[in-house]
C-alpha cells in the first residue's frame, strides 16, 4: 500500500507567514530601539563635550581678565529670532597659542558674538581677539572670529552687581562702565533634537579676579 504525501494547507501557510512576520517585526523593533539608544548616547556625549570645551574657554578668558588703566567690560543682552544671543567683550591676557614656542603677547580684546546658523534653526558662538592697540571694528570681528560652539539654542551672559541685583547686560550706564559685575552667569542651551524639548542647558558662574581681591 502506497502512503500519500500530504502538503501544507493554505491556512497553515498563512499562519506560518503571520508568525514569521511577527518575529521579524519584533526583531526589527528591538534592533531599531537599540540603535536609537546608541545614537542618542553618542549625541549626548558630543553635546557634553562641546559644552565642556566652550565653558572652559570662556572661564579661562574671564579668569585672565585684565583691568588695565580703564576698565573695559561690556555685555549686551541681544536676541536672534526667539533665542537669546548675548554678546560680551573684555580685556584678557588669555591667548590661544598656535605654537608652544611662540612668545607671549600683551592683553587682547576678546569678543564673544552669536550668529544664526544658515543651515539650521540654531545658533553659532564665535570668539575673536584683537590687540588692544588696534581699534575694534565690527567687520574685523565678523571676518576674524573663530567658531567656538554650534548647535545652540541660547547663549546668555547674566550679571549681578555688588548689591546682589540682577542686571540686563553690563557697561551701558556710566557707573557700570567704571565697575565690574560681582558675579557672571554663563548659560549655553544646546539643541538636543527631542520633540517638545527646551534643549539641554549648561550653566556656570564666575567671579572676575579683579573683584575678589
Amino acid at each position: 500500500m502506497i502512503a500519500r504525501k500530504q502538503g501544507f494547507t493554505l491556512l497553515e501557510i498563512l499562519i506560518a507567514i503571520s508568525i514569521f512576520a511577527m518575529v521579524i517585526a519584533l526583531a526589527y523593533s528591538s534592533y531599531n530601539a537599540t540603535f536609537h539608544i546608541i545614537n542618542s548616547a553618542e549625541s549626548q556625549t558630543e553635546t557634553y563635550s562641546k559644552a565642556r570645551i566652550a565653558m572652559e574657554r570662556i572661564r579661562g578668558d574671564l579668569e585672565s581678565f585684565y583691568p588695565g588703566k580703564e576698565i573695559l567690560f561690556k555685555g549686551k543682552q541681544e536676541t536672534l529670532g526667539n533665542h537669546r544671543a548675548d554678546t560680551l567683550q573684555f580685556l584678557s591676557t588669555a591667548h590661544i597659542r598656535l605654537h608652544p614656542d611662540s612668545a607671549p603677547r600683551g592683553p587682547v580684546l576678546i569678543h564673544y558674538q552669536v550668529k544664526e546658523d544658515p543651515d539650521s534653526d540654531t545658533l553659532l558662538l564665535f570668539r575673536s581677539t584683537q590687540p588692544v592697540t588696534d581699534q575694534l571694528e565690527e567687520e574685523d570681528i565678523q571676518t576674524g572670529a573663530l567658531l567656538l560652539c554650534d548647535n545652540l539654542l541660547e547663549v546668555a551672559f547674566d550679571y549681578q552687581n555688588k548689591d546682589g541685583e540682577n542686571m540686563e547686560g553690563w557697561g551701558k550706564e556710566e557707573e557700570e562702565a567704571l565697575t565690574l559685575p560681582d558675579l557672571i552667569t554663563i548659560s549655553l542651551r544646546f539643541n538636543d533634537t527631542r520633540e517638545e524639548s527646551n534643549g539641554t542647558l549648561f550653566q556656570t558662574g564666575i567671579r572676575l579676579p579683579a573683584t575678589t581681591k
